[in-house]
């Protein structure tokens, strides 16, 4: 059921991608702060579910290096025409890139998967990810999860300690910071932002070096 509820949130965006062209600058809230004081000018940002273009074409303007990639083919075709660069339709679960990347904005994306497909999405976004890198992912916050009808989309709301759960199984990604603010559509409702970061080194490579030395010592 889960699968198709996916589909039906490429196939709504694929229907409105023009309407949402159309949501003015001024309405997209400045975000892209939470992560901008952990990253360098020309750093390589991966927009994953970059909609419109809107945050990559921010990050653009301020001079870093952008790839993006989209669910909604129709959503591609208007963000890599703004952005003048070829966006990728892909899934979450069709990210197979392999420490390209200093950070991944994944904004009001992940949301959208289901619960039981977080940690695959988190395993490829780490390992996307370049050692040291830093992931921005931003959700509604709460434990609600389903298909909203009046939304058209699936919708997987998330929680501190749902997340903190999650990364627990990923031991090269850690939460360095969490933030919310004032959701402006739904009253009493909260974005949670959570800015996470990729170990510079991992358990495996410490366990090499070890060995490493560990061989050399023996052959002195």
């Amino acid at each position: 059921m889960e699968q198709v509820y996916c589909q039906k949130t490429i196939d709504n965006y694929d229907r409105i991608a023009d309407e949402s062209e159309e949501i003015a600058e001024e309405r997209y809230p400045s975000w892209e702060e939470f992560l901008l004081p952990y990253l360098e000018r020309g750093n390589h940002i991966l927009d994953l579910g970059c909609g419109t273009g809107h945050y990559s074409a921010v990050f653009q303007q301020l001079g870093f290096q952008i790839s993006a990639l989209d669910a909604s083919l129709s959503l591609c075709r208007i963000a890599s025409e703004k952005l003048g660069i070829p966006v990728r339709n892909l899934r979450f679960d069709q990210l197979t890139d392999l420490a390209l990347y200093d950070a991944v904005w994944a904004c009001c994306s992940l949301l959208h998967i289901p619960s039981f497909a977080m940690p695959d999405a988190f395993s490829r976004i780490t390992a996307a990810l370049k050692p040291g890198g830093y992931l921005y992912a931003s959700f509604m916050e709460g434990e609600e999860e389903g298909y909203r009808e009046q939304l058209g989309s699936y919708m997987t709301n998330m929680t501190e300690q749902n997340m903190r759960t999650l990364v627990s199984f990923l031991p090269e990604l850690q939460i360095i910071e969490i933030k919310r603010t004032p959701c402006l559509y739904k009253e009493g409702g909260m974005w949670i932002h959570f800015l996470m970061n990729k170990a510079l080194r991992t358990d495996t490579d410490e366990r090499s070096q070890t060995e490493k030395n560990s061989n050399q010592n023996d052959s002195a």
